[in-house]
């Protein structure tokens, strides 16, 4: 399998293939667009099958039944989410890793309805919202290349984390232990990421963290992409005005 260059032509030709794929978050767009992410197919000319990779997030297109196709399902490192694809893929997935793929529920929102005036009453009803700080250069510098909650892997640099991204933290003597930030950017939106450490968590900092960067989305027309992994989360979005949209099946590839 060869990465696919992000020509004109070649990211026309993404499009054309997922086209079909049920976007559940901005990966497919983040990565037609040539903005984060990475694509990869059997050949450059002519390609049979394609997967699309942000993170631990995997998608598939093409004939999933071809040689090629058990070659790009092979190349899927341990650890990663294979997200919808395009018809076929899942069955011919499961068939091939069998019980090495194990599934999940994720849940889908819409931020249709999300207003900066219910954002300010959730942020003004906890007692962290003038203790949030926007993220700065230094502290991105911090945290690139290590094991951490705060995760800009898929940005170019710090810098250009700064440039393209935001992202909010509360901090408590000098250790950051709650963040919201934009783990992928594209021209729709961004796609929300917040994590609060445990000796901080219902106390309503996510909440305060999570309104800050929501409303920053409103203000500069963005769309604030809400795709969740548990009923926290869940809760959360509902509690900040988004709409539940139902869930969607995922795949853990816990083993080879």
């Amino acid at each position: 399998m060869v990465e696919y260059p992000f020509t004109k032509a070649n990211r026309l030709q993404l499009a054309h293939a997922f086209h079909q794929v049920e976007h559940v978050d901005l990966s497919i767009d983040c990565v037609i667009e040539g903005q984060m992410g990475h694509a990869f197919v059997d050949q450059i000319e002519s390609p049979l099958v394609y997967k699309i990779q942000t993170g631990p997030f995997v998608y598939m297109a093409g004939e999933p039944a071809c040689p090629q196709g058990q070659e790009m399902l092979d190349s899927i490192p341990q650890g990663m989410l294979l997200m919808p694809s395009s018809p076929g893929w899942l069955q011919a997935a499961l068939a091939f890793y069998k019980e090495g793929l194990r599934p999940f529920d994720r849940y889908r929102f819409s931020a249709a309805q999300l207003s900066l005036e219910h954002l300010q009453t959730c942020r003004a009803s906890t007692p962290f919202d003038q203790l949030i700080q926007r993220m700065q250069l230094p502290l991105a510098q911090e945290f690139w290349g290590q094991e951490h909650f705060i995760d800009l892997s898929d940005y170019d640099s710090p810098a250009d984390f700064i440039q393209r991204g935001i992202g909010y933290t509360f901090s408590q003597q000098n250790n950051v232990v709650g963040a919201a930030y934009a783990s992928l950017v594209c021209s729709r939106g961004i796609e929300v990421s917040i994590f609060v450490e445990d000796n901080y968590r219902r106390q309503g900092l996510a909440t305060a963290l999570a309104s800050h960067l929501l409303g920053w989305c409103l203000e500069h027309n963005l769309e604030p992409h809400w795709d969740a992994a548990n009923p926290e989360s869940c809760s959360l979005a509902m509690k900040l005005g988004y709409k539940a949209l139902g869930s969607y099946e995922a795949h853990y590839l816990w083993t080879k």
